[in-house]
């Protein structure tokens, strides 16, 4: 990317509050477990909430779309892809986002498509269609998009906007230390079950 202040970032607010609220049971269930805890008992316990906790990070923190004039950033749980603005072939939302690029499909884990928030705005459209029906309301009095395709308009603006400026592949990245962190607090969770 090419400046900080050039990249917009979107996220779900609902499944970051559930992220970080997981994450703080998950800290008191691991200094609980160091005080009343004993043996083995007390380091299962903590490679199991450690387990817990890295997927929980990788489900509702880590995801992200960042955006900029070069390029998307399709941060899922488990890997990045990076698609210049001159890839994109289509970007559509259904049940999720998808931006097809490189004649591939990838799925945007950060914004959920809420079909309830979607049919709230339907609605709203109608009541001021009705309400308007010559269009002589201002532009502030538009209703709103859901928030998936408030998303899918913005990037498909950017396409647009950048398609020339950028180009190159696709570029998928694994995400090893979320993979690594959960390998590690995996097989400690089982060595110790065993023991």
């Amino acid at each position: 990317m090419s400046s900080d202040e050039d990249i917009t970032t979107y996220r779900s607010r609902p499944a970051m509050a559930v992220g970080v609220l997981l994450i703080a049971v998950g800290v008191w269930m691991v200094i609980d477990t160091l005080i009343r805890g004993d043996g083995d008992t007390k380091w299962l316990a903590i490679a199991v909430v450690v387990f817990f906790a890295i997927l929980v990070v990788a489900l509702t923190l880590r995801s992200a779309v960042l955006v900029g004039p070069e390029r998307l950033v399709i941060r899922n749980p488990f890997r990045t892809i990076v698609v210049p603005w001159g890839a994109v072939e289509r970007v559509r939302a259904e049940y999720s986002i998808e931006v097809r690029a490189d004649d591939r499909s990838f799925y945007i884990w950060a914004i959920p498509v809420s079909l309830r928030e979607r049919k709230r705005a339907l609605r709203q459209q109608g009541r001021a269609a009705a309400e308007d029906p010559y269009g002589r309301g201002g532009v502030h009095d538009l209703p709103q998009l859901s928030h998936a395709d408030q998303v899918v308009d913005d990037l498909r603006g950017m396409s647009e906007q950048f398609a020339k400026a950028s180009t190159g592949p696709v570029q998928v990245r694994w995400s090893p230390e979320i993979l690594g962190g959960l390998a590690v607090s995996g097989v400690a969770s089982v060595l110790l079950g065993l023991l």
